[in-house]
């Protein structure tokens, strides 16, 4: 959407598995967006699943909550679609004329993706050139969502009355926040030493860990090249420690509590046989995410003809465990930063908000932009 006056407000929601986020965003003179103020509330249980909303009026009821309780007026507004209905998939074509592409694309999506076309909207962007058996062959960014998903979030703006201005993916929304040049900050020795570095050149792997879903998201020089949802995310360390804890006799209520108290221990401490235990079924599940997002990888290096993985960005609740960007950087040998240590020019926060949320925030403040 194009904005053709100064101060404009709108909104954007984010609605996940686990929780909603609110954002209120005044878009500046300058193209640069302001978060006035924002509400993160839980999401209702057994509300949202695989992409679809399965309770409206429960969902509804919690972002009323949230855009009361934060004091936020606007009336236009932009949704993010959750993640696991949505199709995404990098296709060939032969080299052909710009004006026979959409047709090439639109045949070969009939061919090759499980849709049917005319229950999905269908979205997608040209890449770069590759030689596949020595043909030169272009490389397209496919995105196909079921009409009836996006209806489903459009009807839940209009029941908010909020004129609807956006439906977009998570994969989308990133693309949209790494369309700036983004700023590593200067919060550790790496960083100090080499001084001031640009985060978004070479390929960048943006890992977003959530509640029930690990996303996988591979940029190429600013631009979406891959998307994949792995269907184990943070919730899943707190199952297993509930059950196994809890059977070992040592009674943890919370074991939630426990898995953000210790994450991953890197050292053990052998008169703290808790701490050690809950750290290993974190590393586990940890594992488990790891052996998927390598698959992610290797399919997009070998598959989709993409290059080597330089950088990893890792966002989301789950992104808060203790030593987890230590981990993976200790597995992928790949420097790995978190959301909270990068700069991006032309998102501001007003002075009295919590800006250390903003791993909660990613896919809201890119559909911002």
């Amino acid at each position: 959407m194009a904005f053709s006056f100064f101060n404009n407000y709108f909104l954007t929601i984010d609605i996940g598995f686990k929780l909603i986020k609110v954002l209120q965003v005044r878009k500046k003179e300058d193209d640069a967006i302001e978060v006035v103020n924002f509400g993160i509330g839980n999401t209702p249980k057994d509300c949202i699943k695989n992409g679809a909303i399965r309770n409206k009026a429960r969902v509804i009821e919690e972002i009323k909550r949230l855009i009361r309780e934060n004091d936020i007026t606007a009336k236009e507004a932009k949704i993010v679609m959750s993640g696991t209905n949505i199709i995404t998939r990098i296709i060939m074509i032969d080299d052909v004329p710009e004006d026979e592409v959409e047709n090439r694309v639109k045949s070969e999506i009939e061919s090759f993706m499980p849709i049917d076309m005319k229950d999905h909207s269908v979205d997608f962007k040209m890449l770069d050139y590759n030689r596949n058996g020595g043909v030169k062959k272009r490389r397209i960014f496919v995105t196909a969502v079921k009409k009836s998903i996006i209806n489903s979030y459009v009807d839940i703006l209009n029941s908010l009355n909020l004129k609807p201005v956006a439906v977009d993916t998570p994969a989308n929304s990133i693309a949209k926040l790494f369309n700036n040049e983004i700023w590593l900050k200067d919060t550790d020795t790496r960083i100090r030493s080499q001084g001031n570095q640009r985060f978004d050149t070479g390929t960048v792997a943006v890992l977003d860990f959530g509640s029930e879903t690990t996303i996988v998201n591979i940029l190429k020089n600013k631009v979406i090249e891959f998307n994949r949802v792995i269907l184990i995310g943070s919730s899943n360390i707190d199952k297993e420690i509930f059950e196994k804890i809890v059977a070992d006799k040592l009674k943890v209520d919370f074991p939630e509590m426990y898995k953000k108290k210790y994450g991953i221990i890197l050292k053990r401490d052998y008169n703290n046989d808790l701490e050690w235990n809950c750290s290993e079924i974190s590393k586990g599940v940890i594992d488990e995410i790891i052996k998927n997002i390598n698959t992610c990888f290797n399919f997009y290096t070998t598959r989709c003809g993409g290059d080597k993985i330089t950088k990893i960005l890792i966002t989301g609740g789950g992104s808060q465990l203790i030593h987890l960007k230590d981990y993976l950087e200790g597995i992928f040998k790949i420097p790995c930063y978190s959301i909270n240590s990068v700069d991006i020019p032309g998102v501001e926060f007003s002075e009295n908000l919590d800006i250390n949320r903003i791993y909660y925030l990613t896919n809201a403040l890119g559909i911002a932009l």
